[in-house]
């Protein structure tokens, strides 16, 4: 199935960028493959549903397909934003979450929101409520998810207050204020109480 993934994406990128429909020619080039197997592979779609196929014109996505290619590309982006956030380099980045879309589930992506929610902007309305306390305004949060280096400050489940969130993210726990780095703050994923 991965393989019939990567086509997909690579005919909606064509479709997106381009306005035109796929060519044999384009995906070839974008999957550094042969033409030979891009027909193949066209045909292949096409009796699957989809891929709308005309020989010697090209492929457009169905329905289907764009479904697929749609879920892909996103699951992609949710992985670079999540190993970006992480402080992996670019380039690493984009190669691990080309790697890791093809193996991840709705499941998986829905763990992995919370902690980019306050980074991201992949959804055109995010239903995640969670956010990183870097992006966290003054009020009370409930932590869901915090470093094991502060579990001895900051425990899972405990409310705490956002006092002010400017250069640093000064918090009350305890009636003590702690001061965090922004990039600290960014790995702490909290809720509004």
């Amino acid at each position: 199935m991965e393989r019939i993934e990567e086509y997909l994406e690579a005919i909606l990128d064509v479709q997106e960028r381009e306005k035109r429909v796929a060519r044999t020619s384009d995906i070839a080039k974008k999957l550094n493959v042969r033409p030979s197997s891009v027909t193949e592979m066209f045909a292949k779609l096409k009796e699957m549903g989809y891929v709308d196929y005309i020989p010697y014109k090209g492929v457009i996505l169905t329905e289907d397909g764009r479904k697929i290619a749609e879920k892909i590309k996103k699951y992609y982006r949710v992985f670079e934003k999540f190993f970006r956030l992480l402080g992996i380099d670019e380039e690493k980045a984009k190669e691990l979450s080309c790697e890791m879309e093809h193996h991840a589930d709705e499941k998986v992506i829905e763990k992995i929101c919370p902690i980019i929610s306050g980074v991201c902007n992949i959804c055109e309305s995010c239903k995640v409520e969670e956010i990183t306390l870097s992006n966290a305004q003054r009020g009370k949060f409930v932590v869901l998810a915090v470093p094991s280096s502060l579990k001895h400050i900051i425990k899972i489940d405990e409310c705490i207050e956002v006092v002010e969130n400017n250069d640093t993210v000064k918090i009350r726990v305890d009636n003590e204020i702690i001061d965090l780095s922004k990039e600290f703050a960014k790995k702490i994923v909290v809720r509004r109480c």
